[in-house]
Parts: structure tokens; C-alpha cells; sequence
């Protein structure tokens, strides 16, 4: 259970992990933004075919231990995601950004990421990790194309980083 959470708090980095090149309190929403809402929803839904079409088909997972490519690291969210599906569990993701760079076809984002899960007997954990994506955009889609899933960061950090929605 506990390495499914890591591996799928990865995912969602990574998605968590994508662009967003507005302000960062989400005022201003940018073209990004759809891609997020995106990967919140893939987390929600447990739909891992339309997640892994947010990433760029060379797109890497970066963590404190390892560097990898996406689609290895897809193949084990997605066995895990739908054991804990199928086993009563659900899931929610969160984005705060900390910083925003945009141009019409790249963008760099920094931020926290909460992800939270229930399992089926009502057991609720929270995890926020700092990140970084890296985004690009190809035929009028955007792309994660670098997720760096950074250190763990506290509920004190999330708060002081302005509502995105």
C-alpha cells in the first residue's frame, strides 16, 4: 500500500507535473490549466490510459533516487491504481503553484502537490511533495515531458501557497 502511494504520487506529480503558465494564484488561468485538471481528473477516474497520454511518449519521472522513463513507471501506477480501486480505494489530487514560466510552447512549473486517498475501510492519508514539470506543447496539446518529484513538503507549506483550481 505504501509503495503504491509513492508511485502513484509520482504520477501525479508528473501531471502535477504539468504546465500551468499563469500566475500562480490561478487568476489568470492558462492554456495549461487543462492539463491538470486532466491528470486530477486520470487520478480521480483511475484512468491511466488518458494519464499517460498527458506525457510526452519520451517523457521522464525524476525522484530523490532515480531517474526513469514514464511509460515504465506507468505500468506499475497503473497495476497498483486499479489493485487499490478495485479493492474499495479512492483518490484525490491537488495542485498549488509556487512558480509559473510560459511561452506558447514550453512551460516550467513549480509548486506542491496533494495527494490524498481513502481506502476501503475509510483510512485517510495525505501526502504533499514539492515539484517541477516541464511541459511542452505539440499539435495544440500540452505535454509533460519532465516530472520531478522533489522532497516531501508539510501541510504548513501547502497553505501558504495561494488556491489554484
Amino acid at each position: 500500500m505504501k509503495r503504491f502511494f509513492k508511485y502513484l504520487s509520482l504520477v501525479l506529480i508528473c501531471f502535477c507535473f504539468l504546465p500551468i503558465g499563469a500566475l500562480a494564484s490561478g487568476k489568470h488561468p492558462s492554456n495549461t490549466d487543462v492539463l491538470y485538471r486532466e491528470i486530477i481528473r486520470t487520478v480521480v477516474e483511475v484512468d491511466f490510459k488518458a494519464m499517460s497520454e498527458a506525457y510526452h511518449p519520451d517523457a521522464v519521472l525524476v525522484t530523490a533516487k532515480q531517474s526513469m522513463p514514464i511509460n515504465v513507471v506507468m505500468k506499475r501506477w497503473k497495476k497498483e491504481g486499479e489493485k487499490f480501486q478495485k479493492e474499495g480505494g479512492t483518490a484525490t489530487l491537488s495542485f498549488r503553484f509556487s512558480d509559473r514560466k510560459l511561452s506558447e510552447t514550453t512551460a516550467f512549473e513549480t509548486g506542491i502537490f496533494r495527494y490524498s486517498s481513502i481506502d476501503k475501510d475509510g483510512v485517510v492519508k495525505i501526502m504533499y511533495s514539492h515539484f517541477q514539470d516541464l511541459n511542452v506543447k505539440k499539435n495544440g496539446r500540452w505535454l509533460t515531458v519532465m516530472e520531478h518529484q522533489q522532497n516531501l513538503s508539510s501541510e504548513a507549506e501547502w497553505d501558504a501557497l495561494p488556491e489554484w483550481n
